[in-house]
Formats: structure tokens, C-alpha cells, sequence
């Protein structure tokens, strides 16, 4: 087979193959966007199930962890332990939240009024002690408000709606979502309970179709690739549960409000490294100085000490060597991910480019050394004979 791809072609069967070769990638890349669609209504059927293969990757870690400390290596326990912890979290963060969240919107839409009656204050005061004409501005404020609430009342309206909709039947959408949510909870639930022996048939296939060599090499490259994953989501995970911990004792000890939503929210986004803190940040010191400036400013002040807490003597004991990627690394892999998967890319795109930058070390190390050179150019120096 190789000789005939490496050979001219001479005959008109040479010529025929070649011709029928450019049709099929002619034919291929015409039809390319449809092939596309297909491909992704195939992804979106499939997307359940590879949910799952993520939460049984997630919740490996704690399982893991949960088998050697506390149940000597029975996983058994150890999964049901993780998957209780997890519904846990959810069920805290859900009560955590959703009561915050409706307060502060109801809380902004009956200060709308005390809002525009201090801006129109302010910009009175301007006027008279400045000579400044403010009756322009003055109409936009209240052109404004009356704006916020027809639209607080719309918004209101279509959730009312949306409700009825779904109390009169219209919830197909929600059985569809339970129905996949089930899908891959029972996925993950046997991919954890049956690790071992899918790991197990999944070599032994390796083994059968690839030389003893390569396989060797796959699993070094496996072993080196979920060494790294394992290590940086653990440690994203922990490091955020942390600053989030943080973040609401010390906004309870200031008696800032709304601590509960605006922890949670800065410890959900900080599992998005680089830019996860900002990103918290932003919205929680809005909603602040919505209801007080200087709560607005304690807050960025108690974010800007966890943040240096944090990135100075927790993460880095959590995190360790992990990836080993340099700032601008870890930034190029945050925006690359994240233009191609949006937020899941943005946490794993940092994993991703540390496995392949290990790989190209090792490529130019292995290059390096069938040269017998080092990275400086200079000759290696031979081993030391042992019988000397």
C-alpha cells in the first residue's frame, strides 16, 4: 500500500483512483456545512451523555479521596458519599441565592423612586450653586426610571406567563431537561461505579491493536494528561470553595449586605482562573452600590485583600505544580478556550495547553537527545561506566 502511494501513477487505474479520490473531497468539502449539521445535531443528542463522562470525571476526585481516607479503598461509599456532597452543595447554594437574588431586584425596584429623586437632588444642586443648566439631565433620569420599571414590570409579566405556560402544559422543554439531566446522572453513576473494569477492558484493546512500545507511551501520555486535569479542576474547586468563604465572613463581620449571593457568586467565577475574580467581582460591587457607595467600597477593598490572600499563599499550596504555565500561558488559553466552548473552555483551556506543552518538552528533549546534544547546542556528556 505504501508503494503504491509513493509511486507516480502510470496506468489509467492510477489515474481513475486519482480522479475518484479529488471527487470524494470535492464532494466532501461541498457538502461540508451540511456534514457540519449533522455533525451537531449528532453532539446535541450525544450531549447527555458527555455531560456525564464531565461529572463522573469531576466527582472521581472527591471519590478518590473519600476511599483512601475513610472507607479504605472501598469506592463503593465513596460515591454515594460524593454524590451526596454535591446535591448538598447544590440544595445550599440554591437556598443561598434565589432568596438574595428576589430581594435585591425587589429591593433596587422600590428604591428606583429614592434613586431618582437623589440624582434629580444632586443635579438641582448643581444648577443652582454652578449656573449649569441640568434640565436635560434632569428629564433623562426620569425618562430613565420610568423606563427600569416598565421593563422590571415586563420582565414580571413574561415570568408570570412563562408560568402559566408551563402550569397549562407547555413544559415540554422541562421533561426533556429532567429527561437529560437523568441520562447523565446515570451515566456518571456507571462510568464511577465501573471504572476499574472499563479502564481495564479499554488496555486491553490498546494492548491487542498497538505495538508494546506505543502503548507504553499512550499511557505515560494518559497518565501524565489526567495527573494535570485531576490536579488543577481539584484545586480550582477547592481554592474557590475557600475564597468564597472568605468572601462571605468577612463581608458578614463589615455587615455588608447580600453576603450569602454576592459569595457565592465570587466563588463560582473564580473557578475561571485569571479573569474568574473580576468577573465576580463586577456585579457584586453594582448590586452594593445600588444600596450604599461605601458598602460598594468595603467591598471591592475586602475583594482586593482576598484576592492577595489567595493568589500570594492559598492557590499556590493548592494548586502546586499543576500546570507550571506562565501568566500569559494561562491567559491565551483562557481567551482561545474560551472563544471556541465559552466558560467550560475557559476552565479547562488552562489543563489542556499545560498537557501540550509537556508533550512538546518531551518531543524536543527526545529530539535533543537522538542528537546527542543538549539545549545548549553543547555534546552530552556519556553516563559514568558503573565498573569504574
Amino acid at each position: 500500500m505504501k508503494k503504491w502511494l509513493a509511486r507516480p501513477p502510470r496506468t489509467s487505474g492510477d489515474y481513475l483512483c486519482l480522479a475518484l479520490g479529488a471527487a470524494v473531497i470535492f464532494g466532501l468539502a461541498w457538502q461540508l456545512p451540511a456534514l457540519l449539521q449533522g455533525a451537531g445535531t449528532v453532539l446535541e443528542i450525544l450531549s447527555p451523555f458527555a455531560w456525564g463522562v464531565v461529572l463522573a470525571y469531576v466527582l472521581d476526585i472527591p471519590t478518590r479521596l473519600f476511599a483512601q481516607k475513610l472507607f479504605g479503598g472501598k469506592r463503593v461509599l465513596a460515591i454515594v458519599l460524593s454524590y451526596i456532597l454535591m446535591f448538598g452543595v447544590i440544595a445550599l447554594l440554591l437556598a443561598l441565592v434565589v432568596p438574595q437574588l428576589i430581594a435585591s431586584v425587589q429591593s433596587f425596584i422600590a428604591s428606583l423612586g429614592a434613586y431618582e429623586a437623589a440624582i434629580q437632588d444632586g443635579l438641582i444642586w448643581v444648577r443652582e450653586t454652578f449656573g449649569l443648566e441640568t434640565e436635560t439631565l434632569e428629564l433623562y433620569v426620569q425618562q430613565a426610571t420610568v423606563q427600569l420599571q416598565q421593563w422590571f414590570a415586563s420582565v414580571s409579566g413574561a415570568a408570570a406567563q412563562a408560568a402559566a405556560d408551563v402550569a397549562a402544559g407547555a413544559a415540554a422543554g422541562v421533561a426533556g431537561a429532567a429527561v437529560d439531566g437523568f441520562v447523565t446522572l446515570a451515566v456518571s453513576i456507571y462510568l464511577l461505579s465501573s471504572k476499574e473494569l472499563l479502564l481495564h477492558a479499554a488496555r486491553t484493546c490498546l494492548r491487542a491493536a498497538l505495538p508494546p512500545q506505543k502503548v507504553g507511551g499512550l499511557f505515560s501520555v494518559c497518565t501524565m494528561a489526567n495527573r494535570t486535569f485531576s490536579g488543577y479542576i481539584g484545586g480550582q474547586l477547592v481554592d474557590a470553595l475557600l475564597v468564597g468563604v472568605e468572601t462571605f465572613l468577612l463581608m458578614s463581620l463589615f455587615r455588608l449586605d447580600y453576603a450569602p449571593l454576592i459569595a457565592v457568586l465570587v466563588g463560582v467565577t473564580n473557578i475561571i482562573p485569571l479573569l474568574g475574580p473580576f468577573i465576580g467581582a463586577v456585579p457584586g460591587a453594582l448590586i452594593l452600590l445600588l444600596e450604599s457607595p461605601l458598602q460598594a467600597l468595603e467591598f471591592v477593598i475586602i475583594i482586593l485583600v482576598v484576592q492577595q490572600v489567595d493568589g500570594n499563599f492559598i492557590a499556590p499550596r493548592i494548586l502546586g505544580g499543576a500546570t507550571g504555565m506562565p501568566g500569559l500561558g494561562v491567559l491565551l488559553a483562557i481567551i482561545v478556550g474560551g472563544n471556541l466552548f465559552g466558560v467550560p473552555g475557559m476552565v479547562v483551556g488552562v489543563p489542556t495547553l499545560a498537557v501540550l506543552v509537556t508533550l512538546l518538552k518531551q518531543a524536543v528533549g527526545a529530539g535533543l537527545a537522538a542528537r546527542g546534544i543538549d539545549e545548549d547546542g553543547r555534546p552530552l556528556q556519556p553516563p559514568p561506566d558503573p565498573k569504574n
